[in-house]
């Protein structure tokens, strides 16, 4: 699939593409091709954003920990549950990207985005096939209606939240869909959350309103660490605001606490959990 463009400063259509460029032809914005990442002139990181925290979550993207092995798990085993169309898919936050071999095995077409430019040279290594935009993920230089889904995992809690839900309406079809997570529960919120830029934790009333407010017809949702949440509630209470079991348990703890998520997520490939850590959501343009 060729990917349609438009400038993601001025909005217009008219651009000129090329092997290594793309440039406006009204406000002369330019995106430059490099080592197969499309990079802007600027850095549009939010405003709240950790650069940091950014570097720390990549550093457990390697799947050597419970947390990121079973959650992409859930992801893989939400995307056969609930998803329609498998031809094109943009992830709006794709981060150190990975999430990008699970599209590279499901989808035709993949574009993914991400405004730090660190976390996009790390994606690149993890797919040949992905397009990589470096832009702000509430305002990216792609063309409207051309995806048959958009996803944004942990990116809503950072970024104004109908910014980034107007755009993924904007990318995707008629009748396209989107899959959103994010932190959940108010009653979780510690110095990690506060270290990592966040605006809030979500549960399923508010993530449903957000939805809704930007013309999506929710479809359902489910929690993530379910069966570890009073472990999770009594870590963020009793840590001292440091978490260093949850960012790097010993190797016997780690199998241990994985093992529970997973048989969570197999649960969740039948049903929707009821309360967890996490929340993911799936909706349809309306």
């Amino acid at each position: 699939m060729m990917l349609e463009w438009r400038c993601a400063s001025c909005r217009g259509p008219q651009v000129r593409v090329s092997a290594d460029a793309v440039e406006c032809l009204a406000c002369g914005t330019r995106l430059s091709r490099l080592h197969g990442v499309w990079y802007g002139h600027t850095e549009p990181v939010p405003q709240r954003f950790d650069a940091a925290a950014a570097d720390r979550l990549a550093a457990l993207d390697d799947d050597d920990h419970f947390w990121v092995r079973q959650r992409h798990l859930l992801f893989r085993r939400l995307l056969d549950r609930v998803v329609r169309q498998r031809d094109a898919v943009v992830e709006l936050g794709c981060g150190s990207g990975g999430m990008l071999p699970v599209w590279d095995g499901r989808f035709a077409s993949v574009a993914a985005v991400d405004a730090y430019r660190p976390l996009l040279a790390r994606a690149r290594a993890r797919s040949g096939a992905a397009t990589l935009i470096q832009s702000d993920v509430c305002a990216t230089p792609l063309g409207d209606g051309q995806f048959d889904m958009a996803a944004a995992f942990d990116v809503i809690e950072h970024v104004n939240p109908d910014g980034l839900l107007s755009e993924a309406r904007r990318l995707v079809r008629p009748g396209g869909q989107l899959l959103v997570s994010a932190p959940a529960f108010r009653a979780l919120w510690s110095a990690m959350d506060e270290r990592a830029g966040h605006r809030c934790r979500y549960d399923s009333a508010l993530l449903g309103l957000e939805l809704r407010r930007n013309g999506w017809r929710y479809e359902g949702h489910t929690y993530f660490q379910c069966l570890l949440f009073p472990l999770v509630y009594l870590s963020r209470r009793l840590a001292g605001g440091t978490h260093s079991v949850e960012r790097r348990p010993g190797r016997l703890l780690d199998r241990t606490l994985g093992l529970i998520n997973r048989i969570e997520v197999a649960a969740s490939s039948r049903f929707s959990l009821p309360f967890g850590s996490s929340i993911v959501a799936w909706a349809t343009r309306a």
